[in-house]
């Protein structure tokens, strides 16, 4: 294998890598990313087992070649380089060297053969989407999803795929985020409800840069493709719990209040409140909107009081002035919730201080449909 390039390109390409690369693993070659030259394109892979990254770039090809790099030793040497030409070639397999105009570096390699390859084949279901919406529907969402070891189940993003929609939702149990894209024909896909798992999420939102996309899957593996990058991952093979029994259809009572406002009400209230459970409450009149926090342990609270409109939707024209709602949320996951809006004014459903409430912008993106539902906590 040899092959020339510029310093910038190369490092451009094989930093795309680097996120996937596993710090520890009891495979050494993974260790390594793998080299692969055909005529002038050189195309690089490296994974975890779990997630496989590939990255093309376009170089002045002298002869082909393939074979598995140190990839932390070559990731440190090419970020230290300037703008120049780099003409990099193989060595019996066992090396790979890279030449400057004033330097030679000898890095080690191993046998091409002895990499792991995705499994790409039977990815029957294939859809095209256009450039930054999946990257936006992805980010609307990834922050609720769960963190912790033990529902393996939630710990990823639920990618619901219809003939005639495209459902994105991520749930921890305390809070869930979904947004619809409408109007998706595909009539020659297969429905499929898809769990991809959270690092897969976040390196997507790494890589692409508002690319147009295309996915292919099937029922344990999906590939991204856009640009010079695909990104191949297992899915996580357990079932998503029913999102849509979760979410409330009775919410009669809707606040509507200044979106920015509310946010850095909150984020004050925060700083006081309990260091554990990060409560808030919330006290809606007719017009106004109190927001209550405190922390008896260290003797801090405070409040803070925005306009709002707040009205039932039941026709029983309730005076809140004379008896306001009281509900209570974890600061953090409200804010987390709020911020997704973006909207200048931000509607609240409500039916008790005990259920579920939601979220929406008052105005929807074309085809788009955006809710967030966020449960709330005890009032002391």
């Amino acid at each position: 294998m040899k092959f020339k390039t510029t310093a910038e390109e190369f490092i451009n390409a094989i930093n795309k890598l680097s996120s996937v690369i596993p710090s520890r693993s009891t495979l050494p070659i993974l260790d390594n990313v793998l080299f692969e030259l055909k005529d002038n394109k050189l195309i690089m892979l490296a994974s975890d087992l779990e997630i496989f990254v590939r990255s093309s770039l376009e170089v002045e090809g002298k002869q082909d070649g393939k074979v598995a790099v140190d990839a932390k030793r070559l990731l440190n040497f090419v970020r230290t380089l300037t703008k120049e030409d780099l003409n990099i070639e193989e060595s019996d397999g066992t090396k790979l060297i890279v030449k400057t105009k004033k330097s030679k570096f000898t890095f080690p390699c191993e046998a091409a053969e002895d990499f792991p390859l995705p499994d790409e084949n039977d990815l029957i279901n294939k859809v095209s989407l256009e450039g930054g919406l999946l990257k936006r529907f992805i980010g609307k969402v990834i922050h609720a999803v769960n963190t912790d070891a033990i529902r393996r189940n939630m710990s990823g993003v639920l990618f619901d795929i219809r003939k005639d929609q495209l459902r994105l939702v991520a749930t921890d149990g305390f809070r869930l985020g979904k947004i619809i894209k409408e109007n998706f024909n595909h009539p020659e896909i297969t429905d499929s409800k898809l769990v991809v798992p959270t690092k897969t999420c976040n390196l997507y939102l790494r890589l692409n840069e508002n690319q147009p996309a295309e996915l292919q899957y099937n029922d344990s593996t999906i590939k991204f493709s856009f640009g010079e990058v695909e990104i191949i991952s297992k899915l996580i093979d357990d079932t998503f719990p029913n999102y849509e029994s979760v979410i409330p259809k009775d919410n009669d009572k809707t606040l509507k209040t200044n979106s920015s406002e509310i946010q850095q009400s909150l984020k004050r209230a925060q700083i006081v409140s309990d260091n554990i459970t990060h409560r808030v409450k919330l006290e809606i009149k007719n017009d106004l909107l109190q927001i209550k926090a405190d922390n008896p342990e260290i003797g801090a609270e405070g409040e803070e009081t925005i306009d709002c409109s707040f009205v039932t939707n039941d026709n029983s024209n309730e005076n809140f002035d004379e008896k306001p709602f009281s509900i209570a949320f974890n600061a953090e996951y409200l804010i987390e919730c709020l911020s997704q809006i973006e909207t200048e004014e931000v509607i609240m459903n409500f039916t008790t201080s005990s259920k579920a409430a939601i979220a929406l912008p008052t105005e929807q993106n074309e085809d788009e449909n955006f809710m967030e539902l966020v449960m709330p906590v005890r009032i002391s």
